[in-house]
């Protein structure tokens, strides 16, 4: 096995990325994942499901859900959260929707941002219930999608930050890390599984324009079509289509396209097999969008810690990186907008999926008197990406006092993971279902068969 890795370590050297990684895809075995990369990857469906079937009750799922009943379709599918089944393309499409369709679900943590989780786990799911897959099929799919989209996401960011890009990375790499995990399943070999990279990399698209969009349709939307395309492109590829088998390299391929670097993946195949990508995810505490996570931990900590209630807040001054200033602005919908989610946090003390999602808003009287109150600060000096995870939050009280917390990002464990996951799957489905499907994600790994846990997951 050590030559095994050394040999893909050695390979990033060439120029040979698509080729390399494709058999390092067809190599790895669900027996050499390591433990920890399985019991991540277990958690990792296990949080993004909760997330999918909150926000399977979203008007932009349901929009997507209601155009592939007008479509049709073989039913051969779950859509997660709804009574209809449908063709195994449609409902990777509507799950892929869900999957991103609020920002409950997991991001990427070297990259400080990236819902990479949302292209592998949802055609994972899918199509593994369409070849009536086993857990370890599904769980090996999925940390394989996520190992391509991480890496992905990684350079993404490296490349072009929140203000210099052009296209939103998020579908991009969906595209990508969708075709892989169900090439897997699909059992593709090495070849077959460069022409899905290609032939999914031809349908990537999305521009970045979602900081003017109130609703959370283009991302929603961005990432369900990126699921959709992912399938089709490892269909294709099944049935003997071919396409170029050097979409990761050199002139015209993926970064020459997105980033006007043909070199930006260079380095791309280091450490397979040995660094797993999934092993940093990074969990959302809050439905909210990524550069708000880090502030409200000590946001809430301060104000319990001190007892300082709405009326109390003179003043609430939040210091962040000023490119993550920049991607939350107010034109943003509740669960986006810095200004508007501290401003709920701080005025009800609380903030979570339902709360925000209410169809009657969520910003009420007192969250607008609570936003005049509240200024973000944005360091140009704070560079590095680690400083995605770092927050100073400072607190004046009209009594004249001052409190102030210098924090980073602190990941979540799995008693936390489960406190989520009961507070967005019960509302939806009740207590009883909820811990039928909270057994079934947890035994996932081990399960014969992934259907009994789609068909737990239908309305």
């Amino acid at each position: 096995m050590q030559a095994s890795r050394l040999r893909y370590t050695a390979m990033s050297e060439s120029p040979l990325i698509t080729e390399g990684l494709a058999q390092w895809l067809c190599d790895e075995t669900f027996e050499r994942l390591p433990a920890a990369v399985v019991e991540k990857s277990v958690d990792v469906i296990f949080d993004s499901v909760g997330g999918m079937a909150a926000c399977s009750v979203l008007p932009e799922v349901k929009a997507i859900v209601e155009l592939i009943a007008l479509q049709g379709g073989k039913p051969e599918c779950t859509i997660i959260g709804h009574a209809a089944t449908t063709s195994v393309i449609n409902a990777a499409m509507a799950n892929g929707g869900m999957a991103h369709g609020d920002e409950v679900d997991p991001v990427h943590s070297t990259s400080v941002g990236g819902h990479v989780a949302a292209g592998p786990v949802p055609t994972a799911l899918t199509v593994g219930e369409w070849l009536d897959s086993s857990g370890k099929d599904v769980v090996r799919a999925v940390a394989l999608g996520y190992e391509v989209g991480g890496r992905l996401m990684t350079i993404f960011y490296r490349e072009r930050d929140y203000t210099s890009r052009r296209f939103y990375h998020t579908a991009v790499a969906a595209n990508v890390s969708s075709a892989v995990a169900a090439g897997v399943l699909l059992g593709l070999d090495r070849q077959a599984l460069q022409v899905a990279l290609c032939l999914a990399v031809y349908q990537a698209a999305g521009p970045d324009n979602m900081t003017r969009d109130p609703v959370h349709m283009g991302k929603t939307f961005q990432v369900g079509a990126a699921n959709r395309n992912g399938v089709t492109a490892a269909l294709l590829a099944r049935g003997g289509c071919y396409a170029p088998l050097d979409i990761l390299d050199g002139t015209h391929g993926l970064f020459d396209a997105y980033l006007s670097n043909p070199d930006a993946g260079k380095g791309f195949l280091d450490g397979l097999g040995s660094y797993y990508s999934i092993t940093d995810v990074m969990y959302k505490r809050y439905s909210a969008g990524t550069p708000n996570q880090t502030y409200l931990q000590a946001l809430f900590r301060l104000l319990a810690a001190n007892r300082i209630s709405p009326a109390d807040i003179e003043q609430i001054e939040v210091h962040m990186p000023a490119r993550g200033v920049k991607r939350v602005p107010t034109t943003r919908h509740a669960s986006i907008s810095a200004l508007k989610v501290c401003a709920i946090a701080a005025a009800t003390g609380r903030l979570d999926f339902y709360q925000l999602h209410d169809p009657k808003g969520a910003i009420d009287a007192s969250v607008e008197a609570m936003q005049e109150r509240i200024k973000f600060v944005g360091r140009d000096d704070w560079t590095g990406m680690e400083q995605g995870r770092h927050a100073i939050v400072i607190i004046r009280t009209r009594g004249g006092k001052t409190f102030e917390e210098d924090v980073w990002h602190q990941p979540m464990d799995r008693a936390e993971l489960e406190k989520k996951f009961e507070g967005l799957v019960v509302p939806k489905f009740g207590a009883e279902k909820t811990a039928r499907l909270q057994k079934l994600l947890s035994e996932v790994a081990a399960a014969k068969s992934i259907r009994p846990l789609m068909k737990e997951l239908r309305a």
